[in-house]
C-alpha cells in the first residue's frame, strides 16, 4: 500500500497586542486585536514550521472589522486633537468627562478591509462578461450596500482601477487573504453569492466560481457549503 503524505501551508493567526482605539465604522472608543498571520508549512493538516510572516491587522471586537495596523497611529492622533485642554481651575473629574466626549466624537477615515474586498470583488464580477448595464449597477449598489452599510460614491472609477490592475478574483482574494478574519471572509462569500444569484438562477458555473472564492479565503468546504446553500434558498 503507498502512503500518502499530505502537506501544505496554511496562516496561523495569533494576537501580537490588545488594547482601546477609536473604531472607524462604530466612530467610538472600542476594544481591539492586533493580529499577525505567520504562514507555516502544514504536514497533515498540522502547522509544523513557520515560514515568515505574511500580515497583520487590527480587528474591532465590537464590530468585528478589521483594518490596516496604521488605524492605531491615527487613533492616538485623534485622540489627541480632541482632547481638551483643562483649565487649572477645572476639576480633575470634570477634565476626565470632557477628554472622554472629545474622544468618543472623533472619527477615523479608514474604510474596513472586508468593505474594500467585496467592493473590488463584485466589480470583477459585473465586469467578468465585459458588458455592464444599468441592472448590474443597480445590483451592484444593492448588494454593496447590505452587505457594508455604505454606499459607492465613485463606481465609474474603481472600476476603471479594477481594468488597470487586470487580476483575477482568485489571484487578488489570495493576496489580501491575510487582512480579513473569518467574519470579513463569510460576508465576502454572501456578497458574492447574492451578485450570482442578482438574475433569480444560479447555474453550476457560478457555484464553483464562488467554491473557488472559498478556496482562495482559506475557508472550509463545509463553510462555504452553507453560505452558498442559504443564499440558494432565498434566491
Amino acid at each position: 500500500m503507498i502512503a500518502i503524505i499530505i502537506f501544505g501551508t496554511r496562516g496561523v493567526r495569533s494576537t501580537v497586542k490588545e488594547g482601546n482605539f477609536i473604531c472607524p465604522q462604530c466612530a467610538d472608543q472600542r476594544n481591539y486585536k492586533h493580529k499577525k498571520v505567520t504562514q507555516f508549512f502544514t504536514l497533515y493538516f498540522i502547522p509544523l514550521i513557520p515560514l515568515g510572516n505574511k500580515g497583520e491587522y487590527v480587528e474591532c471586537l465590537s464590530c468585528r472589522n478589521t483594518y490596516v495596523t496604521r488605524v492605531l497611529e491615527l487613533s492616538q492622533l485623534a485622540q489627541e486633537k480632541s482632547r481638551p485642554q483643562n483649565s487649572s481651575g477645572g476639576s480633575a473629574a470634570i477634565g476626565a468627562m470632557g477628554i472622554a466626549a472629545a474622544q468618543s466624537n472623533a472619527t477615523i477615515d479608514i474604510e474596513p478591509e472586508k468593505n474594500k474586498v467585496i467592493k473590488k470583488l463584485l466589480i470583477m464580477m459585473i465586469l467578468a462578461d465585459g458588458v455592464v448595464d444599468n441592472a448590474e449597477i443597480q445590483t451592484f449598489h444593492r448588494v454593496y450596500k447590505e452587505s457594508t452599510g455604505q454606499v459607492v460614491v465613485d463606481l465609474i472609477k474603481d472600476m476603471d482601477e479594477v481594468r488597470t490592475e487586470n487580476k483575477s478574483a482568485y489571484q487578488y482574494l489570495k493576496g489580501v487573504v491575510n487582512f480579513i478574519n473569518q467574519e470579513g471572509k463569510e460576508a465576502i462569500l454572501k456578497a458574492s453569492m447574492q451578485i450570482a444569484a442578482a438574475d433569480g438562477a444560479i447555474d453550476p458555473s457560478e457555484i464553483r466560481m464562488v467554491e473557488n472564492f472559498g478556496k482562495a479565503l482559506e475557508m472550509k468546504p463545509a463553510e462555504v457549503k452553507v453560505i452558498i446553500e442559504s443564499i440558494k434558498q432565498v434566491a
